[in-house]
């Protein structure tokens, strides 16, 4: 709108951000599709896919709520990854999931710097591993314990289903995901998936 307005209208940067906006709502949509039919129960589109490309997505995705909550987000994309097995929309909703719960965790300390890694391997041999780390509050040694479990939460507006539903996600692709705190604080959640 401020591009509109101005004399002479910046048509060219009102172009591009609407442009921007139509490709996020799209992902946003095929993302809630992928969900309806994570909870219809139907089976996934499994593909090879380049997980870089579908984490650098998400990234674009969320970069203007991480703005808006004052973090700072870096990626450390291991080049030359092989393809993994696997269907886009759900990784993609498991990545969107891990960076919007980093984000949401940072937006609560006042000390300190917000960061979030988003980070890809090759784990060889085993996969391809994912990894997103934040410099929020961690996790108690409870919250570890529990915090893939169904209903657990630790936020107050939280249902605690993302986490067990991303869990449930990556199993069905052969592989595990797992969190570990982080010294001196914040937490870092990993997936790993078999590649070819």
């Amino acid at each position: 709108m401020r591009w509109l307005a101005r004399q002479p209208p910046g048509l060219e940067e009102a172009k591009r951000s609407i442009e921007r906006a139509v490709e996020g709502a799209l992902r946003g949509g095929d993302i809630i599709r992928g969900l309806q039919g994570l909870t219809k129960k139907q089976t996934s589109r499994k593909e090879p896919l380049d997980i870089n490309g579908a984490v650098q997505e998400v990234v674009v995705l969320t970069h203007g709520e991480a703005v808006k909550h004052g973090v700072s987000m870096s990626t450390r994309l291991e080049p030359s990854l092989p393809r993994v097995q696997g269907d886009r929309l759900q990784l993609q909703q498991v990545i969107l999931n891990l960076i919007v719960n980093a984000i949401q965790a940072m937006s609560g300390i006042d000390v300190g710097c917000r960061e979030l890694q988003i980070s890809t391997e090759n784990a060889s041999g085993e996969g391809v591993r994912i990894s997103v780390r934040d410099t929020g509050s961690g996790l108690s040694p409870e919250t570890l314990l529990r915090v893939f479990e169904p209903f657990y939460t630790t936020r107050a507006d939280g249902m605690g289903m993302g986490l067990a539903i991303c869990r449930s996600i990556i199993e069905a692709h052969g592989g595990r995901l797992w969190a570990t705190g982080c010294e001196p604080n914040g937490a870092l959640f990993q997936f790993m998936i078999p590649a070819g």
